[in-house]
């Protein structure tokens, strides 16, 4: 798949590509929405896999025409919206909901580029407000699909409690085996799940370099970036 985005701005990163994965862990079918979509990768990949009626929400002009672009550009047929999330009105439910949310803290978002701050920053849309309003847009028996910062877990699952989801898979993200966990990747439903799946968890690096489940995730994707 090629995919326009800024040079300058806000450009998707391995999060993206690892989350598309995790929500490839169920048959997507019916309507997917992605939430901060940025230049549409995830959305797109995703319709591209199981022809799913897309449709993404970004706050970013910039990010929406570069959606549009790419939907074009690749033969994907897919509605993109430019809006608050939390000011997002949609008549239909979905069937997903896919969403590489902002998570770093102000204290933390240094860069000089407005962009790159906007998608970034946690106040953009906080955690608890994505919980919140996906809830009115997720069917009864959806899904979810997020990641956050791991460091964040705690915060995570109390904001579940309080929006009345029930995590089903975890799946914890690592630079290597020596290190701690640095993205947790989260399926919740708002229907009762029996149990929490905790899967393998992925390693970005080896001995080697880049692992092979890496290596494997990125292939599956298939994406080319063009300026």
């Amino acid at each position: 798949m090629i995919l326009h985005q800024s040079q300058e701005g806000y450009r998707y990163n391995t999060d993206s590509i690892l989350l598309y994965h995790f929500a490839k862990q169920k048959a997507l079918k019916g309507a997917v929405l992605d939430v901060g979509c940025g230049c549409g990768v995830i959305g797109l990949l995703l319709a591209r896999d199981y022809g799913v009626a897309l449709t993404g929400v970004d706050i970013q002009r910039e990010m929406i025409d570069f959606c549009c672009q790419n939907s074009e550009r690749n033969g994907i047929k897919a509605e993109f919206v430019c809006a608050d999330f939390r000011s997002f009105a949609c008549e239909k439910k979905f069937d997903t909901i896919v969403s590489n949310p902002p998570f770093y803290s102000p204290c933390t978002t240094h860069s000089k580029n407005d962009a790159i701050r906007t998608a970034r920053n946690a106040a953009t849309l906080p955690i608890g407000d994505l919980l919140k309003c996906a809830g009115k847009f997720l069917s009864s028996e959806g899904d979810l699909f997020f990641c956050y910062d791991a460091d964040c877990l705690f915060d995570l699952t109390q904001c579940l409690r309080e929006s009345r989801y029930y995590p089903k898979s975890v799946q914890f993200v690592h630079t290597n085996s020596g290190k701690k966990a640095r993205l947790v990747l989260i399926r919740a439903k708002k229907s009762l799940t029996k149990a929490v799946n905790v899967m393998p968890p992925l390693f970005l690096y080896d001995k080697n370099g880049i692992s092979a489940d890496i290596r494997e995730i990125s292939m599956k994707a298939d994406t080319l970036c063009v300026a």
